[in-house]
């Protein structure tokens, strides 16, 4: 399966989303901004410029969270991570194995293990904590099936089989007794559709939800980003958004609902994307590049959404360039910059830090592997580390093979 990293006419007022279920091919449902006010409109177009956005202007200095590097936890990706009653679990799909980190960074254990053997997972790449249970569901696309955890005893309890659907999957998000994972697909049927609704008890699938030539416009093959799709993981209403769709739908318990528009007159246009998917062409052999996107100057691959006190930020691909959107919910103000700085570490920070979860107390974000050995040379061999950031001694002594670490910021106080 490949991944894509640093890719990877506006959206209009009657919205096609497919954000109803029902139906083996999935059921698209008209939404019009003017009657749903339930629904956020953000409009690029008319957002606000900025040179960057600045972590310091809506967040409080970090807790750095130095993750132990030892042998048996040796990261090299963070494709899911999650909080739950203070412990911080992290999957790695490249090793793979899944890790829980205690909140001041030391390792405390493993859950599972690869192999072929019972309760044992295969290419595991998501993960969705049932909070209320203490269940942790981990996805594994090679079986079809989501594995069952204890977050009491940390024992493995069983797998929910799956029939497969489509081609791959590789995104899962647990809510009320259901299971929402990703269908992508071999071909460009215009029945295809994005996600499989899945009673967690029998591993039936009930509903087939968001038609791909609705809500994604058309794309269905099997490319994905580093991460999953689903955020807001750990809330009541998860949020899902494909890679060329300008709607953030919500995951609710009583089905899927449209969340969030993105306007812009430089949104890839659906004829554009049905040139792209007769060039990839179906069949076994895809070609999965989009590079040519990158000199249209078009806006796609909308990601890393995150909510954050009332208001919200993600990022999205504007051509060739990444770009940082964030959006105030009562004021409605949306600002965008072609960074978002953690600027607590040292003036002028140019590291990109994603952040990966939030919740009501703050946010997190992480400082990736393939960015130590730059962080290292640029800013702690060269003295730029702010002396005044929590855990300092231990900053400075990270090393080129060392674990992500971990920055959680508290919202600043604003007057709401």
């Amino acid at each position: 399966m490949r991944k894509i990293g640093k890719m990877v006419s506006g959206a209009a007022v009657l919205l096609m989303l497919a954000a109803a279920c029902g139906g083996k091919e999935g059921r698209g449902a008209d939404f019009s901004e003017g009657k749903n006010r339930d629904i956020e409109v953000i409009d690029i177009d008319k957002a606000k410029r900025e040179k960057a956005l600045l972590y310091s202007s809506i967040l409080e200095e970090p807790d750095v969270i130095v993750l132990e590097t030892k042998p048996e936890c040796i990261i090299q990706d963070v494709s899911a991570i999650d909080i739950y009653e203070g412990n911080i679990y992290i999957l790695d799909d490249e090793v793979p194995a899944l890790y829980v980190f205690r909140r001041d960074g030391t390792f405390l254990r493993r859950i599972g293990h690869q192999g072929r053997g019972h309760g044992e997972y295969r290419e595991p790449s998501d993960f969705s904590i049932d909070r209320e249970n203490g269940i942790l569901y981990l996805w594994d696309g090679a079986l079809c099936m989501a594995h069952k955890y204890s977050l009491r005893t940390y024992e493995y309890l069983s797998s929910v089989r799956t029939k497969r659907s489509g081609y791959q999957s590789f995104c899962m998000q647990y809510i009320g007794g259901k299971l929402y994972v990703n269908r992508t697909s071999l071909d460009a049927d215009a029945g295809n559709y994005l996600l499989m609704e899945i009673d967690e008890k029998t591993g039936v699938q009930t509903d087939s939800c968001l038609k791909a030539d609705d809500y994604n416009r058309g794309w269905n093959f099997a490319l994905r980003l580093p991460f999953s799709f689903f955020y807001s993981k750990n809330t009541d209403a998860p949020k899902y958004v494909e890679m060329f769709s300008d709607t953030i739908v919500a995951v609710t318990k009583e089905g899927i609902k449209p969340y969030c528009v993105v306007k812009s007159e430089d949104f890839v246009s659906k004829k554009r994307m049905k040139k792209l998917i007769r060039d990839c062409g179906p069949g076994e052999e895809f070609n999965y590049n989009v590079s040519d996107l990158h000199e249209e100057d078009c806006i796609f691959c909308i990601s890393r959404f995150v909510e954050l006190d009332g208001m919200l930020s993600f990022q999205y691909m504007k051509g060739g360039d990444r770009r940082y959107l964030l959006h105030d919910l009562n004021t409605k103000e949306t600002w965008v910059a072609p960074s978002f700085k953690e600027d607590y570490l040292f003036e002028n920070n140019n590291i990109p830090l994603d952040m990966c979860y939030s919740d009501e107390e703050g946010v997190l974000s992480v400082l990736r592997v393939d960015f130590i050995p730059y962080f290292i040379k640029n800013v702690i061999d060269k003295g730029r580390l702010n002396p005044k950031i929590d855990e300092y001694e231990k900053l400075m002594g990270i090393k080129e093979d060392s674990n992500p670490v971990l920055f959680f910021h508290k919202y600043k106080s604003r007057s709401k």
